[in-house]
């Protein structure tokens, strides 16, 4: 059987719409042109600024090597990324172990490192809405669904291990 058509007995998928990422990039997006035409430092002066581009680069780092380590424990476990597709396992290793979203948590992380490199207030202000778009258009939809697939293990797993950190 293809990755398309899932086997029988098992759902479609978390009927995830819209890709995750995008949910970071639109507030993002947003940001930039509030930015662009009211532009607002997190912070002054050269010094501080340089160190928080210097900061903001370690998180881009740290992001994307989060997203790879989530990518790759999938990966290994043979099942899906993309969720709009049905998981072939529940993914409770790796940086599954440490919280339950590790590649949308390296999506804020990276999301953070942007705003800090670019010392960019607004794009700043609007994270807070690239997560709350996450949660309502991707995390409750793909915990109810691994919920339904996975049941008693998933509401052990939930009980031991944090949504974000």
């Amino acid at each position: 059987m293809s990755d398309a058509t899932p086997p029988p007995d098992r759902s479609v998928g978390p009927g995830v719409l819209i890709p995750p990422p995008l949910l970071f990039v639109f507030p993002m997006a947003m940001g930039f042109v509030v930015q662009y035409i009211v532009p607002i430092g997190i912070v002054t002066g050269v010094r501080p600024a340089h160190t928080l581009r210097l900061v903001g680069w370690a998180e881009i780092l740290i992001g994307l090597a989060l997203n790879a380590w989530a990518v790759g424990t999938f990966n290994r476990l043979e099942t899906t990324v993309i969720p709009r597709r049905p998981a072939r396992t529940l993914a409770a290793e790796g940086p599954y172990k440490l919280t339950r979203n590790p590649m949308y948590l390296g999506f804020a992380i990276i999301y953070l490192g942007v705003a800090f490199v670019a010392n960019a207030f607004w794009v700043l202000l609007f994270l807070p809405e690239a997560i709350v778009l996450v949660w309502l258009l991707a995390i409750k939809l793909e915990e109810a669904y691994l919920r339904r697939e996975f049941g008693a293990a998933y509401d052990e797993y939930r009980s031991r291990v944090r949504r974000w950190i």
